[in-house]
């Protein structure tokens, strides 16, 4: 939880492999009600640290189950993300029998609006 990131380098790193920035993650001590601890740090076009990313969620639990690596059971787990940045976040992953990822938690509207395409 204590990792600082480096803005700068994110930012390169974001714009030459045309991403959003960085995720990174750590097993949870046992006993602390989740399986993970994220962090998602979106370096184009803005610099940021995301305080609850279904996306970055959903791409890491991808790869987690694609590498044998999932936490949890049954393809579920919770990752905790947000607390460095005010938020205390509670994300639950699923991934089925037929590698569908599933993210959801509670959420809070901060801002409503409509797009006109």
């Amino acid at each position: 939880r204590s990792l600082e990131p480096a803005w700068g380098a994110i930012s390169q790193l974001a714009q030459r492999t045309e991403s959003m920035g960085v995720c990174a993650f750590a097993r949870a001590d046992s006993g602390t009600g989740y399986d993970l601890v994220v962090r998602a740090f979106v370096g184009a076009p803005a610099q940021f640290e995301d305080a609850a990313s279904g996306a970055a969620n959903a791409t890491l639990a991808a790869w987690l189950s694609q590498n044998d690596r999932l936490p949890g059971r049954d393809g579920r787990y919770v990752v905790s993300q947000g607390r460095e940045v005010g938020y205390d976040a509670s994300l639950q992953l699923r991934v089925d029998d037929a590698g569908d990822v599933w993210s959801g938690g509670h959420v809070r509207t901060v801002v409503t609006g409509a797009i006109d395409w």
